[in-house]
């Protein structure tokens, strides 16, 4: 009788073991699921320095000369009717311009001016970190010329680029948006006044070795007055985001206000989604 009620007691406590672990088991999946937001902010992080760069060499290639101070824009134009090189170059110590930190040089190989329907820029970089983090890869702009709603419309391609920052390395394997001047064509040397819709999609890897994809589902407003006031230019538009293992988050980017209020909308719950 002593056994029979022994082995009832193991049999017991062994069942409240089992269950109690697959509750915590499924309670941690859960958490996870609902809280791994790093994919979302790394890729946020990567998008907004890109656009950061573009501006980079838009402001560069409109710029008339060579500066006496930092950055040095050095245009290597040895014959005007094969592709030029520019290269702008921040120095080897931080050097803070447009809003950031930057040091290095990024290095632009191009066959006309970006706003020419023809213009081709590809940028490479050496050495060149943004707010002390490290920019390594290649991006392709393209400049489409005049759509069939009347706007001038620009592609960019990204080919296998990489961040690396103190949390890892950010690896956006490939990108293709599609940019659409809806405003701003007419003043080409007054780019601030440029406003976007941007659609595309991207494949990526996040710092905790996480694939992701990424698609733009509700085409992003990108305002680049708002550099005036913010460091970020996408004030509003959604992107689908989906890391592998875990469920869909949507990027919603905002009320179009000039601010970097973004977040991460994973089922009914909202996380912000904290950038520098």
């Amino acid at each position: 009788m002593k056994r029979k009620l022994k082995n009832n007691g193991i049999l017991i406590v062994s069942i409240l073991i089992i269950s109690f672990v697959s509750c915590k088991d499924e309670n941690v999946i859960h958490s996870v699921n609902q809280q791994n937001l790093q994919s979302s902010h790394d890729y946020v992080l990567f998008e907004k320095t890109l656009f950061d760069i573009e501006r980079e060499i838009e402001h560069a290639l409109i710029a008339t000369g060579t500066t006496k101070n930092l950055p040095l824009y050095i245009s290597l134009n040895v014959d005007s009717t094969d592709q030029d090189t520019l290269i702008i170059n921040f120095g080897e110590e931080n050097y803070l311009h447009l809003g950031h930190l930057k040091r290095g040089e990024i290095i632009s190989i191009y066959n006309s001016f970006i706003y020419n329907s023809d213009a081709q820029i590809s940028t490479t970089f050496n050495n060149f970190y943004i707010n002390n983090n490290l920019i390594q890869g290649k991006m392709l702009l393209k400049n489409n010329g005049f759509n069939q709603n009347g706007f001038s419309e620009f592609s960019l391609t990204i080919d296998s680029m990489s961040m690396f920052t103190n949390n890892g390395s950010i690896d956006m394997l490939s990108g293709n948006y599609i940019k659409e001047m809806v405003s701003g064509n007419n003043t080409q040397y007054q780019y601030l006044d440029n406003i976007y819709k941007v659609t595309g999609n991207a494949l990526g890897n996040s710092s905790n070795n996480n694939n992701f994809s990424v698609e733009i589902s509700d085409s992003l407003n990108m305002i680049l007055s708002c550099y005036e006031s913010s460091s970020c230019v996408v004030t509003g538009g959604t992107s689908k985001l989906i890391p592998d293992g875990y469920e869909e988050r949507i990027i919603n980017y905002g009320d179009n206000t000039c601010d970097c209020d973004v977040n991460a909308i994973i089922g009914e719950d909202v996380h912000p989604i904290i950038i520098n």
